[in-house]
């Protein structure tokens, strides 16, 4: 394979590189592409393609939450970016998720304005079944497949009991991105909360220079998932049987490496490099 995709966001938040820094080091470790995690709001855009160019990477996708999604759009379609993903919401019934799904098709009809597609992408709690269905399930089969596709986050899947691949074909046609996660472990899915549930307050503070600083117990859930993020290769994921079916639904399948940890006593960049060597060598 050799059009590999990184998800910005794989670079962790303890990274000092800006977004542009992180667009050069993607090019310099052989990424073809790109998948924004926003960080691009307060960027002209000029500047952005700058950095695309010199680092010899595309725009191809974008994680952004529904609330940003309006705002962003017209500005991603400049530095175009074809695939505009929500990266997660809450949703617990199957009433609620054919609502969400509305949400999708109301937001796919304006983004095909721009030549873009809208999709959602999965953690655990999707695959959390109600009415004989998965949540992922009402979603899909309530969407506009003219306007609005998937992004299947393997680790996640396969960490809620999924064969990702089986589930990719039983959607064909629907799913137009892969994550690309290394997962070493089945955690299930629970029941996400309500989409009327009040906001809770963020888990997390800022310290002065803008990282995250999370409380004892929310650092240990975290340590404790991110075990999960194995070395690329060394999961429970089929990636062939994953490439296979993915590639045989449809033909401008974006592949995206996202990594959430580090492993051994490596650096986030060194993970990184071992991830798209492996998926070069293998798939």
């Amino acid at each position: 394979m050799d059009n590999i995709n990184l998800q910005l966001y794989s670079f962790g938040h303890e990274s000092d590189l800006s977004l542009l820094g992180k667009i050069k080091c993607a090019g310099e470790m052989g990424f073809s592409g790109v998948e924004f995690a926003r960080g691009y709001e307060e960027l002209p855009v000029e500047e952005v393609k700058k950095a695309l160019d010199e680092a010899g990477v595309k725009a191809v996708s974008a994680h952004v939450a529904m609330k940003f999604m309006e705002e962003d759009i017209p500005y991603l379609a400049k530095l175009g970016v074809g695939f505009v993903i929500c990266p997660n919401a809450p949703f617990c019934s199957a009433e609620e998720a054919k609502e969400y799904a509305e949400d999708l098709n109301k937001l796919g009809k304006m983004a095909k304005e721009y030549g873009i597609t809208i999709g959602y992408h999965n953690h655990t709690d999707e695959f959390f079944q109600v009415d004989g269905k998965y949540l992922m399930d009402w979603l899909i089969e309530n969407t506009d497949p003219e306007t609005v596709s998937f992004e299947i986050d393997c680790g996640w899947a396969s960490a809620a009991g999924m064969d990702p691949a089986a589930y990719i074909k039983q959607h064909a046609g629907r799913i137009k991105g892969i994550h690309i996660k290394e997962n070493g472990g089945v955690i299930g899915s629970k029941k996400p909360k309500s989409r009327y549930a009040p906001p809770e307050p963020p888990k997390y503070t800022l310290d002065e220079n803008g990282k995250p600083v999370f409380p004892p117990e929310f650092k240990k859930m975290l340590e404790e998932r991110d075990k999960l993020n194995v070395p690329q290769g060394t999961g429970i994921v089929d990636w062939k049987a994953v490439k296979a079916v993915a590639d045989a639904q449809r033909d401008d399948v974006l592949y995206v490496v996202e990594r959430e940890a580090n492993y051994g006593d490596k650096d986030r960049i060194s993970c990184l490099k071992e991830d798209i060597a492996w998926i070069k060598a293998n798939l």
